[in-house]
């Protein structure tokens, strides 16, 4: 069956892209008056006298081909199929539809015994509470003890933080605003999770050292996010917690202003001088991140002692507030010149791509310039430095032409995604764009001031193989500390 969802692949895609062509099929089927009461039975189509094959209806396609295509479909997508009918309710609720995905919960007191049910038949383990209040969060921990991964946007009291605790499994936990509770409730309440493997915490107002410490007891962790909006963390107990967290792989922080400090954190000492319990694991020799990403942290913090502890990083992002002082370029490039298993690089409000865009390594396959002055020269030079990269997105990025995009079928030939998002795009350019034989998805929201016979052309140029992004559509709910300015 594995081997059969992947040659149809491509085949799904396009009935996913092909939606509400999909659900006008469905409805031209009646339900059977007799027989195997509630299947469902085609209308009488003759055949053509062209010989052309007959249109194959939605129903007759495998069970295994059906639930496929759903799985692509985001949770509103899924809700509007699953209420056609009693076999597409049935098809939608199963768990493996749901795995991959988050719920989202507002107005949790709205919520019914039936609701709930249909949450614990799909088996939902993970979901993104908003602005929660205590009577609904006891709700919610009461119908779903068996939660894994949970986002809560903010706590209004240290009874609700205090709540986690029914959650024996929990294995991610983001809390996106901890400024209205005190350091030590947070830490208290996260160090009881042994199995944590995700932990971000943002809008942490200020945490000392002896609390950071305590992070070190969590020896699963594969993800780490401390975001502060005040104070830098203090370095020496965050040099003490990186070095002792030997599964860690993703790593990101925030509010890092200090050169000296942050060599510290990467910097392995002879001997640690915070003492954290009597039987203390022994440090790892050498951090082994994939992903590191660091917000509001200038080109002079780097230097030869944090290259060395770089040398694994596969995904490094960087993001500057826009009146940040740059104060050492050449240093950046040649980070990036030593990064031998560099694949993505996300560089957010920048002032200009054109300083270090030689130094940009071959590897690179995903790349994201966010809110970033671009030149053509750039974009040319990126071009013949990066003939491997498969995703881009310029959202908000400036500082090119519709003379340099409309030559992005010649100097991308490979990319797969691209983002124009805020990108006044005109007709003319989105029919170049269809030229990119490898795209299969453009998103051109925020800016866009295309035609409907343009959209129409360029689906008809591109066989329906590109998924266009032309309105508004949600993102995922991870952190967004570092897009913020």
């Amino acid at each position: 069956m594995h081997c059969f969802l992947q040659q149809t692949d491509n085949f799904a895609l396009c009935y996913w892209f092909h939606l509400p062509v999909l659900l006008t099929m469905h409805q031209s089927l009646k339900l059977g008056s007799s027989g195997d009461s509630g299947r469902m039975q085609e209308k009488s189509m003759p055949a053509s006298n062209t010989g052309i094959m007959r249109a194959t209806h939605l129903l007759q396609l495998p069970q295994e081909m059906l639930t496929e295509i759903i799985m692509y479909l985001p949770p509103v997508e899924k809700s509007k199929v699953r209420a056609t009918c009693s076999f597409f309710k049935d098809l939608v609720d199963q768990p493996v539809v749901w795995q991959k995905s988050t719920i989202v919960l507002r107005r949790i007191s709205a919520f019914n015994a039936e609701f709930w049910d249909v949450l614990r038949k799909r088996k939902i383990t993970s979901v993104e509470v908003k602005e929660i209040r205590l009577k609904q969060w006891q709700k919610l921990l009461r119908f779903m003890p068996g939660l894994l991964d949970v986002t809560v946007d903010s706590f209004w009291s240290e009874e609700i933080l205090q709540g986690l605790q029914l959650l024996t499994d929990l294995q991610k936990l983001h809390l996106k605003t901890c400024s209205r509770l005190s350091e030590r409730s947070v830490i208290r309440e996260v160090v009881h999770f042994q199995r944590l493997t995700h932990l971000l915490l943002c809008g942490i107002t200020i945490l000392s050292s002896g609390e950071l410490i305590k992070i070190a007891c969590l020896q699963n962790l594969h993800t780490l996010s401390l975001h502060t909006v005040q104070k830098a963390l203090p370095e020496k107990a965050l040099e003490y917690v990186l070095f002792h967290l030997p599964k860690l792989r993703e790593l990101s922080l925030s509010c890092i202003l200090s050169k000296e400090h942050f060599l510290l954190c990467l910097t392995l000492p002879d001997k640690h001088p915070i003492p954290y319990s009597s039987e203390e694991s022994h440090p790892v020799p050498k951090l082994q991140l994939h992903t590191l990403a660091l917000r509001q942290a200038g080109y002079n913090l780097l230097s030869e002692r944090f290259l060395d502890q770089l040398s694994t990083i596969h995904t490094l992002t960087v993001c500057y507030i826009k009146d940040f002082l740059l104060h050492s370029v050449d240093v950046f490039g040649q980070v990036l010149e030593n990064l031998p298993n560099l694949t993505e690089l996300n560089l957010l409000w920048i002032s200009n791509l054109d300083m270090f865009v030689d130094n940009i390594p071959s590897s690179l396959v995903k790349l994201s310039v966010i809110g970033t002055k671009l030149s053509n020269s750039a974009l040319s030079c990126l071009s013949d430095k990066s003939w491997k990269l498969r995703e881009m997105d310029l959202t908000l990025s400036y500082g090119f032409d519709e003379k340099t995009l409309k030559q992005f079928p010649h100097l991308f030939p490979l990319l797969t995604r691209l983002c124009l998002s805020g990108f006044v795009l005109t007709d003319s350019i989105l029919l170049s764009l269809a030229k990119m034989e490898s795209l299969r998805e453009l998103d051109v929201t925020d800016g866009t001031n295309l035609t409907k016979e343009a959209i129409q052309n360029f689906h008809i140029t591109t066989d329906c193989r590109v998924h266009l992004l032309v309105e508004w559509h949600s993102v995922s709910s991870k952190c967004d500390c570092l897009w913020s300015t």
